[in-house]
């Protein structure tokens, strides 16, 4: 009986392997990732500073040419203090040079003398937000564009989607800024002068401002609370209308009593530019200058003084040691025990013809102090020839040793000879 051979049975592999299913997956999530991952602005590198010596996209280059264009004196200034005319107008665009408490005073006391003052509000400029009572809003929110303010601007229809709406400055293509809020009762008249509508909100547009101006004594503020309304890469995009809106901060100035426009004045000093002061150039400034420093440098030196005075010594003073010696009395007396212990019949003898010479010094014998003992005791005996046999035992006792009976005998010629000699 014969069989067919048996055909072998084809397997369909499982899908995840399969190409035509798992390459399309595949790039279906490629699609998705690109669209849905946060891409950073694009342009925005190079120096962050908002200063008009930058022309890189985050400066303000543009904004201080285009305030020329128009009429007004543009003018950058590297030095700490501001000019003497009260009318010109003080741009602080967002310092990277923290402003001062006293230079806030100073500032903010020459606007209420008349003078102008147009800030952008950032970290270098807490201390004015504090003092104007403004805080800045967490939220973002999406520029209302007045009519105008992009008439004339033409459409780019060559932009790619990516470009469109990947490649911009915000999410969409839609102008972001941060707005003001206020921390203490607000100014009597506040002028919007870059309105905006919040997002997300269900009740209503619930409309805020990014950009004010307030009377503030007899002069003006102007306050920004996002600096890219002043960047380049922001100004330069005709649709935003940013630049209009630059304009109308600068316009709600006014002019002159003359007519003419006001001068500007761009302070790079807090940008980084000039001669900045150091740390020890600030606190002596503080210390001489203020009367809370000069009242903190006079206890600082009273407490100086005290520390000196109730702080240990350098070389701690000491005790100087004292050794105890034995009076004179003593010392002959410990001296006597000794020769007569060893028979020292001479070296007393010497040391007692000494004592004699010492003592009769200013008497009648006043032998040179180079003379010896013998020299002395010859002159003796040449005054004193009754004294010869004296003479003789002390002259034996100098050159050898005698007796104790003998060294009695010299003590008592010794004795002898001094009184005779002192009555001479």
């Amino acid at each position: 009986m014969s069989t067919a051979a048996a055909q072998p049975t084809r397997t369909t592999p499982p899908w995840y392997v399969r190409p035509a299913i798992v390459l399309p997956i595949v790039a279906a999530l490629i699609i998705l990732t690109a669209l849905v991952t946060p891409q950073p602005t694009a342009g925005r590198n190079g120096d962050g500073r908002l200063t008009t010596y930058s022309a890189a996209p985050m400066g303000g280059r543009m904004f201080f040419d285009l305030s020329q264009r128009l009429g007004w004196q543009a003018e950058q200034r590297r030095a700490p203090d501001w000019p003497a005319d009260t009318d010109a107008i003080i741009a602080e665009l967002d310092p990277v040079v923290p402003l001062r408490v006293t230079e806030v005073h100073t500032l903010l006391d020459r606007v209420r003398n008349g003078g102008m003052l147009l800030a952008m509000i950032g970290p270098g400029s807490h201390v004015l937000a504090e003092s104007l009572h403004i805080a800045i809003a967490p939220s973002h929110t999406r520029t209302r564009h007045p009519m105008g303010d992009d008439a004339g601007c033409t459409e780019d229809g060559s932009r790619t989607l990516a470009r469109r709406y990947l490649y911009t400055l915000w999410p969409g293509d839609q102008v972001l800024l941060s707005t003001i809020g206020w921390t203490g009762p607000a100014p009597a008249s506040v002028a919007t002068i870059v309105e905006t509508d919040a997002l997300g909100t269900g009740a209503g547009p619930n409309h805020r401002a990014a950009a004010i101006g307030f009377p503030y004594g007899r002069g003006r503020i102007v306050v920004g609370a996002d600096p890219d309304l002043l960047r380049n890469d922001a100004i330069r995009v005709c649709k935003y209308g940013l630049d209009v809106m630059a304009v109308h901060m600068l316009e709600y100035f006014g002019r002159r009593a003359d007519g003419s426009q006001r001068r500007i004045v761009f302070d790079e000093y807090h940008q980084g530019y000039g001669e900045q002061r150091g740390t020890m150039a600030a606190v002596t400034s503080y210390l001489i200058g203020q009367p809370s420093g000069r009242l903190l440098f006079q206890l600082l030196a009273a407490g100086l003084v005290l520390l000196l005075a109730v702080a240990p010594r350098l070389i701690p003073p000491f005790d100087p040691e004292r050794i105890e010696r034995r009076s004179p009395l003593e010392h002959v007396d410990a001296l006597g025990r000794a020769y007569a212990q060893v028979g020292a019949t001479r070296s007393a003898t010497a040391r007692l013809v000494r004592g004699v010479r010492r003592r009769l010094a200013g008497g009648a014998i006043r032998p040179g102090s180079d003379a010896s003992d013998d020299a002395f005791l010859d002159r003796a005996q040449h005054d004193a020839p009754q004294l010869a046999p004296d003479i003789a035992l002390i002259k034996q006792a100098l050159r050898s040793q005698v007796s104790r009976r003998d060294f009695a005998l010299v003590g008592a010629a010794l004795e002898k000879l001094e009184l005779s000699l002192t009555r001479i």
